[in-house]
């Protein structure tokens, strides 16, 4: 398939169904109809789709993978509890403009081991300045997933926050590859996509997830309908975050730059593929390739 063409329904439903099956995930019809990839055609036109069981679609002899995303939607409820109490405690830091779940945990499908990966959303030159009230508050729950750790699911990391991902308001843009026809393109930009959308806000302290989506209104181009349709659903109201004298502001871009400096020297003999900057901070980039028809399958 070659985008930006128009495919057939069928191929709609086979790209959307390719996608979710490598992560052990089937779709109901209106989740196929809402993460259709390229198109926006009508869910009656998935509906005839052969491999089916119960309200799950999937593709030829992947009928397990229903029984695997149902045990996950049960496993991923604690984690989500334990993200809502994270969210209540870290929202009284007032730097912190938004909290949202990523990863699997973002569509309820978390096999028991596994982290809680978490992004966060903070107020202009205040990014490295937060991150050390938060990772204080974690450690000291004992709830943050031990960064030295390589690995994400695990007896040992069950249920520890992951906070890999920190923006602050000025760098919202999340970066992805040129968007045109080359198919590696397409597979990573779609990968990158669905992530920012499947995203779960758990805290907004006013119209940051909005503001959020429109910023990276380019998730469109992979993603009609559900960049359409969750850009509905959140509140567009103004953010509350201000600065109100210049003088603060200039004590706010010393300390964040100080504070930026003493932890990349830190952490700058473990550092890797990790992304970071005075106003972002990806820990841990997941360069795993999602890949559209054409590519291969994990088995």
């Amino acid at each position: 398939m070659v985008w930006p063409v128009s495919p057939r329904p069928s191929e709609t439903v086979f790209t959307a169904l390719k996608y979710s099956d490598h992560f052990d995930y089937p779709l109901s019809l209106h989740e196929l109809w809402f993460w259709q990839p390229f198109t926006r055609f009508s869910p009656r036109l998935f509906s005839s789709w052969p491999y089916r069981k119960s309200e799950y679609y999937f593709l030829k002899n992947r009928s397990s993978i229903v029984g695997i995303r149902q045990s996950r939607t049960v496993s991923s409820q604690k984690k989500l509890l334990k993200a809502g109490m994270v969210s209540r405690i870290l929202k009284i830091i007032p730097s912190v403009q938004a909290i949202f779940i990523t990863g699997s945990l973002a569509m309820q499908n978390c096999p028991p081991d596994d982290d809680i990966d978490i992004l966060l959303i903070v107020s202009p030159h205040t990014l490295w300045i937060t991150r050390v009230l938060i990772v204080a508050i974690l450690k000291a729950l004992k709830w943050r997933r031990p960064p030295y750790l390589n690995f994400h699911s695990s007896p040992v990391v069950r249920d520890k926050i992951c906070d890999n991902l920190y923006l602050d308001l000025n760098h919202l843009h999340i970066p992805h590859l040129p968007i045109n026809q080359l198919l590696i393109n397409q597979s990573a930009n779609f990968y990158l996509a669905h992530e920012i959308l499947q995203a779960k806000c758990i805290f907004d302290r006013g119209g940051i997830h909005h503001q959020f989506l429109t910023v990276n209104s380019w998730t469109a181009k992979y993603l009609p309908i559900a960049y359409r349709e969750i850009l509905k659903q959140i509140p567009q109201q103004t953010n509350g975050y201000k600065i109100k004298a210049k003088s603060i502001d200039f004590l706010l871009i010393v300390a964040n730059f100080l504070l930026f400096t003493l932890q990349y020297l830190y952490m700058r003999p473990h550092l890797s593929s990790e992304k970071i900057a005075l106003g972002y901070a990806f820990f841990h980039p997941n360069n795993s390739m999602i890949l559209l028809p054409g590519h291969g399958k994990k088995n």
